[in-house]
């Protein structure tokens, strides 16, 4: 049976959906050997590591806004603090450090000063998986020692290269919209969005196609990336987009 490796993208409140698609990989029998995950997927990757199942972790996030979620309490730097994020890790990593992981777990950030991606796999859980999900402008940067990190999708969207370091089979989830859009952005937000969606595609689009099987979560590229009132409708389109891939898993289970 082939050893596999998960890679988790980013993609703000479209990140619910890898709840789904970690339940069904559950059912169809998949036990990965090693996470990798990038802002919303370094939460949701890093929560499971930590031997959350899907739905309990489907229940810590549940909300009924981005401004629960994040609790937009302006910091020093006039940017907003992930306290309810550091709240929900501080409550499940007790020792915050990343030798507490059940599986082993990899967060994608990219480091501000020398402009590169780092992975993270030791050290401060929190810092690491708050620092991949820190979306620029939006929140602070997080500063560890002489490094200051952002969301790591500013870099690198889907970081294969752990598990591709490692020679296992990879099973990529993107959750990142791609392709032509059916509505005109014409408010300013919209058109944040869009560009922000457009500048992630394409290098998130080499990393997939480099996966052995690519779990392409399309249903949810019609939310918003603010969208943290629909878990429940998120977590469905992840299970049933995991399940479309249920022969490919076994095959590739089975390599």
């Amino acid at each position: 049976m082939a050893d596999i490796g998960l890679c988790l993208s980013g993609g703000g409140a479209r990140g619910l959906a890898h709840l789904g698609v970690l339940h069904a990989l559950e059912e169809l029998g998949v036990k990965p050997a090693m996470i990798t995950g990038t802002s919303a997927g370094a939460i949701a990757g890093s929560l499971y590591a930590l031997g959350v199942s899907p739905k309990e972790i489907l229940e810590k996030v549940r909300t009924k806004s981005m401004f629960d979620v994040f609790k937009l309490a302006i910091g020093k730097s006039g940017f907003s603090e992930m306290t309810y994020l550091r709240k929900i890790l501080e409550d499940t990593c007790k020792n915050d450090d990343f030798s507490e992981m059940n599986i082993p777990f990899v967060a994608c950030v990219s480091e501000l000063r020398s402009g590169r991606a780092e992975m993270i796999s030791e050290g401060s859980v929190i810092d690491a998986v708050v620092a991949s999900a820190s979306i620029p402008i939006l929140f602070e940067p997080v500063e560890v020692g002489d490094k200051l990190y952002v969301d790591g999708g500013v870099l690198n969207n889907m970081p294969v290269e752990p598990l591709q370091e490692k020679g296992l089979k990879i099973i990529g989830v993107n959750i990142n919209v791609h392709g032509e859009s059916s509505e005109m952005p014409n408010k300013m937000k919209q058109v944040a969005e869009r560009i922000f969606e457009l500048s992630l595609w394409y290098p998130t689009k080499q990393r997939f196609e480099q996966c052995d099987v690519q779990i392409d979560v399309t249903g949810a590229f019609s939310y918003g990336l603010f969208d943290f009132n629909k878990g429940e409708e998120l977590f469905d389109i992840g299970y049933d987009a995991a399940m479309t891939k249920k022969d490919e898993i076994d095959k590739l289970m089975n390599d």
